[in-house]
C-alpha cells in the first residue's frame, strides 16, 4: 500500500510538472506571437505613414502654370498677349475654372478689375462679339456727362423732352475716349440714323441728350433702346443734311451755357480758397533742379 501511494504522488507530482511545463511553453508562444504581432503591425504603421508622407509631400511640390496680369486690368478692357505672364501655383489651391492657354485669354475682355499675379479664370473674362462690317468711330461732345465718368465705363444715351418723355437712345455704349468733354463710342449705321435723328429732334424740340453710367456694366443687362426714330426729321435730314451739324452745334452751345451756369454758382470766396488749396497743395511737391536754378537766377 505504501509503494502504491508513493507511486500514485510520483505520478501527481510527474503530471504537475508536465503541466506546468506546457504552461510555460505555452505562455512563451503566447508572448512570442503577440510580440510578432506587434511588430508586424508597427511595420504596417510605419509603411502607411511613410506612403502618406510621400503623397503629402508630392502634393506640396506637385504645381501647374496658369496665366496672370502683369499689370492692372481695369474692367471691360481688352487683354492682349503682352499683358500676361505665366505662374506657377501648387495644384491643390487652385479653382477648377482656370485657363490653360494663354491663347484662350488673349483677346477677351476682363469681366472685373484684374490685379496683377491674379491667375485668371473662366469667370473672370467675357468674349467679346465679332466686329460688324458697318460699325464706326463717333466722336460727341454735345452729351451731358456723369461727373465721375471714365474712359472705359458703359452707359446709356438717352434724350429727354421738355414734356418730360425719357427714352434709351444708345444702350450700354463703352466710352473707348473721353477728352476735355468729348466721348468716343462705336455705333453702327442703325445707331448712327438714330443718334441723327435724335440731335435734330433735340434741336427742335429743346430736348437734352445725355449719358447714365452702368453701375457693374460687365454684371448688368444691357438695356433695350426705346427712342422711335422720326420719320420726318428723318425725311429733313435727307433733305438738309445740313442740319444735323447745326443741331450738334446748338447742343453744344446749350451744353457750355449750363457749365457756365454752374461755374456762376461758385461764389469768388470758394473760388479764392480752391485757388489757395491748389497753391498750397503745389507748393509741397518737390522741385526740380532746373525749378531751383531758375529761381536762383531770377533773384540775381
Amino acid at each position: 500500500m505504501a509503494k502504491i501511494r508513493q507511486r500514485t504522488k510520483h505520478l501527481i507530482y510527474a503530471g504537475m510538472v508536465g503541466a506546468a511545463v506546457m504552461g510555460l511553453i505555452f505562455a512563451g508562444y503566447a508572448v512570442r506571437h503577440a510580440n510578432q504581432v506587434r511588430e508586424t503591425r508597427s511595420s504596417i504603421e510605419l509603411k502607411y505613414e511613410a506612403e502618406i508622407a510621400k503623397l503629402q509631400e508630392e502634393a506640396v511640390h506637385k504645381t501647374i502654370t496658369g496665366w496672370a496680369p502683369v499689370r492692372e486690368i481695369p474692367a471691360g478692357h481688352l487683354i492682349r498677349s503682352e499683358d500676361l505672364k505665366s505662374i506657377d501655383l501648387p495644384a491643390d489651391s487652385i479653382p477648377s475654372d482656370w485657363v490653360k492657354s494663354r491663347d484662350l485669354i488673349t483677346g477677351k475682355i476682363a469681366k472685373i478689375k484684374l490685379r496683377p499675379q491674379t491667375l485668371l479664370t473662366d469667370t473672370m473674362l467675357f468674349e467679346d462679339e465679332p466686329t460688324p462690317d458697318d460699325l464706326r468711330w463717333r466722336e460727341m461732345s454735345f452729351v451731358q456727362l456723369p461727373g465721375a465718368l471714365e474712359p472705359y465705363d458703359s452707359v446709356d444715351i438717352r434724350i429727354q423732352f421738355p414734356t418730360g418723355q425719357d427714352y434709351i437712345l444708345l444702350s450700354k455704349k463703352r466710352i473707348e475716349r473721353f477728352v476735355s468733354g468729348t466721348v468716343t463710342v462705336t455705333l453702327n449705321e442703325a445707331e448712327i440714323l438714330s443718334l441723327s435723328s435724335a440731335v435734330v429732334d433735340a434741336y427742335l424740340h429743346k430736348a437734352s441728350i445725355y449719358a447714365l453710367s452702368y453701375v457693374e456694366p460687365q454684371l448688368q443687362s444691357k438695356s433695350i433702346p426705346t427712342y422711335p426714330a422720326n420719320e420726318a426729321v428723318l425725311l429733313l435730314i435727307k433733305k438738309d443734311p445740313n442740319i444735323v451739324n447745326r443741331a450738334e452745334q446748338a447742343l453744344n452751345a446749350s451744353a457750355r451755357a449750363g457749365l457756365e451756369q454752374d461755374l456762376l454758382v461758385i461764389s469768388p470766396q470758394n473760388a479764392a480758397e480752391f485757388s489757395g488749396a491748389q497753391a498750397a497743395a503745389a507748393s509741397k511737391l518737390p522741385r526740380s533742379d532746373s525749378e531751383d536754378s531758375f529761381e536762383w537766377e531770377s533773384t540775381k
